[in-house]
């Protein structure tokens, strides 16, 4: 059901890029390149380095495609056990437009994720009984897929004479975790 999905949204970006395409401007998309600040929950926090090609649907839609790299690091619960979070995602987004003029765009997204993860997590097991409880933190490593929705907001600044863009990317990711991302970037327009 997910790939058929994929198929059709693919499909309805391809037509809405050929039938708008004459109605915009002078670029028909951008590619962006971006790093930020990720947290997977408190306590687990790292870098996300982020590529992305969007294209124009029509004036106010954009379809893009991207693809993620998070690394996450800390020790939340225990200063024994670093836990960490690594994953590559590849991102399906929708974004509408609500405000577009010579030198700003904001964008406001709802998309899908595909992530491929490996992560370590420790969890509290407590043994014996009475006064001689005893709590150890056995660590445990797990590497796996999943997917899941993204929500993500977009402010862009877009440099005069040139193709060149800066911006700054806040999303909430929810693939293997609840994931948030905070960043700047900077775009070339196509």
């Amino acid at each position: 059901m997910k790939r058929v999905l994929l198929i059709i949204c693919l499909f309805i970006s391809i037509s809405l890029q050929a039938q708008f395409n004459n109605r915009l401007t002078e670029n028909i998309g951008s590619i962006k390149l971006g790093t930020g600040y990720v947290q997977d929950f408190p306590g687990l926090g790292g870098y996300g380095i982020l590529g992305e090609l969007s294209l124009h649907m029509n004036d106010r839609l954009e379809g893009a495609i991207g693809i993620k790299r998070m690394s996450m690091v800390g020790t939340p619960r225990t200063k024994t056990v670093e836990e960490f979070t690594k994953a590559t995602t590849i991102d399906f987004t929708f974004f509408y437009v609500p405000l577009r003029t010579e030198s700003h765009v904001v964008r406001l997204g709802i998309g899908y994720a595909y992530s491929f993860y490996s992560i370590r997590r420790s969890y509290p097991v407590i043994s014996g009984t009475g006064s001689e409880k005893q709590t150890n933190w056995p660590i445990q490593n797990n590497k796996s897929k999943t997917s899941g929705v993204s929500v993500i907001g977009e402010y862009e600044y877009l440099i005069n004479n040139s193709n060149l863009s800066v911006g700054m990317r806040v999303a909430l990711y929810k693939a293997y975790d609840r994931v948030s991302y905070i960043g700047p970037f900077i775009g070339y327009r196509l």
